[in-house]
């Protein structure tokens, strides 16, 4: 990588990031001093201290104030628009990429012609005493979502852990919170689905590049840090700490688009029908009706509004 050129552009999408944007942007200044990163932020109008942050302590960056939430995919797009070099990584406002993690992504892309998009190993957290490893797995199909809720059923095919300097293995998809992918590529692929207004635009970008050839690739020699989920406020009607209404649409609309109308809307159906019915056990024995609390959040068989 040439300190005038660098290999890799990084995309940052904001949105209300003041809280943690400051780690993202002192390690992307580092990577950017050592000739391994360019970088274009693209803030989707936030009301915080956001933008001023931006235009204070990433000078050194190209910045877009959009002035309007596009959402996450929409707004990768907007910063992928500008993209030159080979390689583009999009990382969360809220994770921490260093240049050697970059540099290790970069090698396993250049040293593996088949491999198109690769994700490192994401230690999710705040805190060095709570911590967790993201992981990585086959990506979900109709049938894994009814066999997620039935009781007694170990999932079809477990997430695998991306642990810091294990080897890398082949994969579905990996988390979107740090994902690099051949420029070339995810022209190709004509960027993220715009319709995706947040969560699973991912797992649809990795299966677009299986379709075409390409595969993932989680790479545990490259280690960054993600808080997660700073960009919205925690409640309890959240799953898997993602914003149920966004995570349910988005994952209709994946099934739909990669599995077909009636595969999609009987899973969706089943599974609310096994959630209601062990909600309803829970109640009964005290607990409360908080297992069904997320799935209520959006309305059954929905999809993110049309761009």
């Amino acid at each position: 990588m040439s300190a005038n050129r660098p290999a890799v552009t990084a995309v940052i999408v904001t949105y209300q990031s003041a809280r943690t944007l400051q780690a993202m942007i002192d390690a992307a200044r580092r990577c950017h001093a050592e000739g391994v990163l360019d970088c274009v932020f693209v803030d989707n109008g936030s009301t915080d201290a956001t933008a001023e942050m931006l235009t204070r302590e990433a000078s050194w960056a190209r910045i877009r104030l959009t002035g309007q939430n596009h959402g996450f995919g929409r707004g990768c797009n907007l910063g992928f628009a500008e993209v030159a070099s080979p390689y583009t990584i999009f990382i969360n406002p809220d994770a921490v990429v260093e240049p050697e993690a970059v540099r290790a992504m970069v090698r396993f892309l250049e040293q593996n012609p088949k491999a198109g998009i690769v994700g490192p190993a994401i230690v999710e957290g705040e805190s060095e005493e709570s911590f967790i490893i993201q992981g990585a797995g086959t990506r979900a199909t109709p049938m894994t979502i009814v066999r997620a809720a039935t009781p007694l059923l170990a999932p079809a095919a477990p997430m695998r852990p991306i642990t810091p300097g294990g080897a890398p293995f082949r994969t579905g998809w990996v988390c979107g919170a740090v994902l690099m992918v051949r420029t070339d590529l995810m022209r190709r692929l004509g960027g993220f689905d715009p319709r995706f207004f947040l969560y699973w635009e991912e797992t649809d970008v990795c299966k677009r590049a299986d379709d075409l050839g390409f595969e993932t690739w989680a790479v545990g020699e490259a280690v960054t840090r993600h808080i997660g989920g700073a960009s919205s406020a925690p409640d309890g009607t959240r799953i898997g700490g993602c914003i149920a209404k966004h995570y349910y649409q988005s994952r209709r609309y994946y099934m739909v688009k990669h599995h077909g109308w009636l595969a999609a809307t009987l899973a969706e159906l089943s599974e609310s029908a096994l959630l209601a019915a062990r909600a309803a056990l829970d109640a009964v024995r005290g607990r409360g009706w908080k297992r069904i609390r997320p799935r209520l959040q959006a309305a059954l068989l929905s999809q993110p509004q049309k761009v």
